[in-house]
């Protein structure tokens, strides 16, 4: 009987060190691109704001009737769960179809989205600016798509993107599996205690 309680304890102690283990650092996987856009207020919004905190940054455009709804749902969510968290995360959606989503476009998109300025901005600007921004520097695509002789579509990938406080891009996320989505927030503190 004490040979199993031995056992026991040594194997909860086992499972206590393991937890306990410091993970890896998560990889840098590039540097913030630098760019001069407008927020939702048509202030202006540069690369520098993304400094001095975590950020989740995601792609998404206002007629968008597919991933788009989905993608600021759960920006949504995750604006609700960082701030009972008492984190200081910021997120940032960046529109894909900047000729449409101008800034009152965009604001209108944001308070229906429930998005506290605070924490959540909408970023837009010139065509040329913000493909530069979202295709060159965060690596994320986004092409428009002609539908008919006056309408276009744009594809765009839909994955989160988290940056750290000194600019870097750390981690890229897929939305749709609950799992996913778990790690991003994982990432996300771990990245808050990291900069301390």
């Amino acid at each position: 009987m004490l040979f199993l309680g031995g056992l026991a304890l040594a194997l909860a102690l086992a499972l206590v060190a393991r937890a306990m283990r410091p993970q890896p650092r998560l990889p840098v996987l590039g540097a913030v691109p630098a760019f001069h856009l407008l927020d939702e207020r048509g202030a202006p919004y540069a690369n520098d704001a993304m400094l001095g905190h975590v950020s989740v940054v995601d792609f998404v455009f206002t007629r968008c009737p597919s991933s788009c709804p989905r993608l600021t749902a759960r920006m949504g969510e995750l604006q609700a769960r960082l701030k009972k968290d008492g984190s200081n995360a910021r997120l940032v959606s960046f529109s894909v179809d900047p000729e449409n989503d101008t800034p009152p476009v965009l604001a209108a998109y944001a308070a229906k989205a429930g998005a506290d300025p605070a924490r959540w901005t909408f970023v837009t600007g010139q065509v040329d600016d913000v493909s530069r921004a979202v295709v060159l520097g965060f690596k994320m695509s986004a092409a428009k798509v002609y539908t008919g002789a006056n309408d276009y579509d744009v594809t765009h990938g839909d994955w989160f993107v988290v940056t750290d406080g000194a600019g870097a891009i750390r981690g890229y996320y897929p939305t749709e599996e609950a799992a996913d989505y778990e790690r991003m927030v994982g990432d996300v503190e771990r990245l808050e205690k990291e900069k301390r």
